[in-house]
């Protein structure tokens, strides 16, 4: 009933990006939509009659957009349990990385998949819409199917041997082809500059570009990747090569950094969502700003790998569009975008104000992931995906400092979701 006839839903406040905070709102729904927000009298004036559920005291507040996470990775803490691992900071990125493959040496598929089920239902609970998931394992991918997280689902590809790439190619292929009924839609990622061939790499950019196809890339995420990049040498050549046997692939050096290489083989193109973004100078930012790209930002993530800290104001003064992500369980604590926020606006403290970093992880993040027609503001036209959340005492000005603050679970009161409440009770096949 609720989700096929006009209804109404109020709050304190209405609180959308790049916007003025509405008191006393509320918003319109009809058939999964949103028909309009206005001020509650203006509503039941306009509409008599019609249904009104009110949350008096609280905050309306859009679902939050995960731009960049690995949910097929959500029980890596107990994985490296079982394996005798200790889940601790780590040395290093590529103490990390190793320690990664080493966790997920032998793992079967139907772990994955139990892992990204896991990590959907996370990613639910924590008030999140919408997600820009990249997928190693591509045939768990139907754990979205009867899920109403939207966003992309990238399927990930890395490679160096050539007769591995033609494999693998082929399998990409197969992958496009299949049918994906999920509310997310399917996407690719070529992982990294440091794990791809450069014929692959271009490869999978031109595939994206002729199709249409959202893609995603990791770039200039540590100082060893950009020692690769340009001269083919430290830890990456000399350690990570070595572990995964690719001895004979270490390609000959660039001399250029990361992005400018991205840029040489066609990788700088809005559809392709790059992500970390630590190690840039001004010069890469200049690029990423006249290319009209969007990056992806993960502060827990680099901060417990010890990568360092991306340079979000220059970033965002420069007018790249910024989005915000959780990376992985691997890498992080939780994959709660409230958390995320929280702590983007200690760490970017000086850089990113509240309003800021709340519409990185709402409006420019579906932005950042193509699907800003339905998700990332509570507006006319778009699905009906909001959250419900406890409105402490705090002026109208304080707001947005109060939602970076740390919002907890016991703080959403009620999350709609495609016309529907559904927090005590979320479900999928």
């Amino acid at each position: 009933m609720m989700q096929q006839g006009r209804y109404i839903v109020a709050a304190g406040y209405v609180v959308n990006p790049d916007a003025e905070v509405i008191e006393q709102g509320g918003v319109l729904c009809s058939s999964g939509r949103i028909v309009a927000v206005d001020r509650l009298p203006a509503l039941l004036r306009s509409h008599p009659g019609v249904e009104v559920t009110r949350y008096d005291d609280s905050i309306m507040v859009p679902l939050l957009v995960n731009a960049h996470t690995h949910l097929e990775l959500t029980d890596f803490p107990l994985w490296a349990k079982q394996k005798g691992h200790q889940f601790e900071d780590p040395a290093g990125f590529i103490d990390w990385i190793l320690k990664l493959i080493q966790v997920k040496s032998k793992l079967q598929q139907e772990t994955y998949h139990t892992a990204l089920v896991n990590g959907i239902e996370q990613s639910l609970q924590a008030g999140t819409g919408v997600v820009g998931d990249i997928l190693a394992h591509h045939s768990v991918r139907n754990a979205y199917q009867g899920t109403p997280l939207g966003g992309v689902v990238f399927l990930e590809t890395l490679g160096q041997d050539p007769a591995v790439i033609r494999r693998l190619k082929k399998g990409l292929y197969k992958a496009l082809e299949e049918p994906f009924a999920a509310e997310a839609i399917v996407g690719l990622s070529p992982h990294s500059p440091y794990t791809i061939s450069n014929y692959y790499l271009r490869y999978v950019f031109d595939i994206c570009r002729r199709r249409g196809l959202r893609c995603c890339t990791h770039v200039a995420e540590s100082e060893e990747e950009q020692k690769f990049v340009k001269d083919s040498r430290g830890a990456i050549a000399e350690r990570f090569y070595p572990a995964i046997n690719w001895h004979a692939y270490v390609p000959a050096a660039t001399g250029v950094r990361p992005v400018t290489y991205l840029d040489q083989l066609g990788g700088l193109f809005p559809a392709n969502l790059l992500v970390h973004g630590v190690h840039l100078d001004d010069v890469d930012i200049d690029l990423l700003a006249k290319r009209k790209m969007s990056l992806a930002l993960c502060p827990r993530s680099n901060a417990r790998l010890k990568v360092g800290k991306a340079p979000a104001g220059r970033l965002h003064k420069a007018g790249v569009r910024l989005a915000l992500g959780t990376d992985s369980l691997a890498s992080n604590d939780s994959l709660s975008v409230w958390d995320e926020m929280c702590f983007a606006a200690t760490w970017f403290s000086g850089e990113l104000d509240a309003p800021t970093i709340f519409s990185m992880a709402t409006k420019q993040g579906a932005a950042a992931l193509g699907v800003e027609e339905s998700y990332g503001s509570i507006s006319p036209g778009k699905k009906v995906g909001f959250q419900i959340i406890k409105c402490p005492d705090v002026a109208v000005g304080e707001l947005y400092e109060y939602l970076c603050s740390g919002i907890r679970g016991d703080d959403i009161l009620q999350i709609y979701r495609d016309g529907r409440p559904c927090k005590s009770g979320i479900e999928f096949a």
